[in-house]
């Protein structure tokens, strides 16, 4: 059984924790995130007169909450670096979620190879004892 924090004895996993100490240290740096994307809304109003006239551009932070998207304007033009800078910390957190996501996908790789290896330390395992009868040390069958 293999616990979370154990490493495996592996010589690939100093090449791996490397990297995956280095995504979690940048993970731990990225503390305000934000959803979404900004986009700019310009209306179009009809005047009494029947006149058209362009309202804007106006900021509109957009992001989908389950199967729907929600916009909501900024109204405050100051704060847009502000959101434009989380919503980047956010688009950081996801690739760097990806790519230790593939390193953890590696290390499960080498402890499973690791544990496959234990289990047949003689390589296919026919020559052990208990293995079947039907092999022979010269490699006949019985027929």
């Amino acid at each position: 059984m293999y616990y979370y924090n154990m490493k495996p004895a592996s010589p690939d996993y100093p090449r791996l924790d490397q990297p995956r100490q280095n995504l979690l240290q940048q993970l731990s740096g990225l503390q305000q995130l934000r959803r979404g994307s900004i986009t700019e809304q310009v209306l179009t109003v009809k005047r009494k007169d029947g006149s058209k006239v362009k309202r804007g551009p106006y900021p509109l932070l957009t992001r989908k909450e389950g199967p729907k998207t929600v916009s909501q304007r900024l109204s405050d033009p100051q704060l847009l670096p502000v959101y434009r800078q989380q919503i980047q910390a956010m688009r950081q957190f996801e690739k760097v979620v990806g790519q230790l996501v593939r390193v953890g996908e590696q290390l499960a790789d080498l402890a499973v190879a690791e544990v496959v290896q234990k289990k047949t330390p003689g390589g296919t395992g026919a020559n052990r004892r208990g293995a079947s009868s039907g092999r022979r040390v010269g490699g006949a069958t019985d027929s």
